[in-house]
């Protein structure tokens, strides 16, 4: 599967999870700010550099959804797989 299709298939699983994203250029930015999740105002967000590659995205996207109960959540398998991996690793750490 290509990155383009994953990002995609991400992208609705956060619009599920009600995580708003905006997609910027953070080197136009006064203050320092890096691409990652955050709250604003009890709002979810993903805040994405316009620069990242794909694959950067796909990163942030992931390490957001382990902060989230996925367990209702309908995810492609492949989707299913890493996160179930992730957590795995994380549980054994």
């Amino acid at each position: 599967m290509d990155d383009a299709t994953k990002l995609q298939a991400l992208e609705q699983v956060a619009r599920k999870l009600s995580i708003n994203i905006e997609v910027t250029r953070f080197e136009e930015s006064e203050i320092q700010t890096q691409s990652g999740h955050c709250k604003l105002r009890g709002q979810d967000l993903i805040l994405l550099d316009r620069n990242l590659t794909p694959k950067e995205t796909i990163e942030i996207f992931l390490t957001t959804f382990l902060k989230f109960d996925l367990e209702n959540v309908y995810l492609p398998a492949w989707l299913r797989e890493e996160m179930d991996a992730r957590q795995s690793s994380d549980t054994n750490q």
